[in-house]
């Protein structure tokens, strides 16, 4: 049987930079990341657009303000609001994270990073690379490998264990061989 302290289902960005995160908030302990592709090959690497945040490299009159207002009308104004403030409040540090950790943004002439205009933004707000979500990726994985977690690539998440309401296991397929 397999342990790990912390294991996470699924290794596009979200799950990738989750894993991150636990290890830099504890690097001791043991963080697994199960994934049905290879990381770099995860659905995140279509996120071609960029991400948005309110960096005001290009546009200096864009705010945190604007972009919540632009995501939650992008929404149909069904988005938690809350979140969207968040999210919105927090993106610019999440860029300035990512560049930290090697992601290559695209840049200005003045060094700054470049942000372009992207579907319904009011502002040029999306910071971007060649090929954005592979870049990002890619630096995520390979940062993944220098922090020690265990990443199952190929592996297909087939049910949850659970104890008394609490997680405490799942069962995993493993698509080359069959092996659970």
């Amino acid at each position: 049987m397999l342990q790990h302290d912390v294991v996470i289902v699924g290794g596009g960005l979200a799950g990738c930079r989750a894993a991150l995160e636990i290890k830099n908030l504890i690097p001791t302990v043991d963080v697994a990341v199960v994934s049905k592709t290879h990381p770099i090959r995860s659905h995140s690497i279509a996120a071609q657009g960029g991400i948005a945040a309110s960096l005001k490299n290009v546009d200096p009159k864009d705010s945190w303000q604007s972009h919540a207002f632009d995501t939650v009308k992008g929404s149909d104004y069904l988005a938690y609001q809350d979140a969207v403030i968040l999210l919105t409040k927090e993106a610019p540090d999440v860029i300035i994270d990512l560049e930290h950790l090697g992601v290559l943004f695209s840049r200005l002439e003045n060094g700054k990073i470049s942000q372009r205009a992207f579907g319904g933004h009011t502002y040029n707000r999306t910071c971007y690379a060649a090929d954005n979500g592979y870049a990002i990726l890619h630096e995520l994985v390979n940062n993944l490998h220098r922090n020690d977690v265990t990443i199952y690539d190929e592996w297909y998440v087939m049910q949850l264990i659970l104890e008394e309401g609490d997680a405490k296991g799942i069962i995993m397929y493993r698509i080359e061989d069959g092996k659970l």
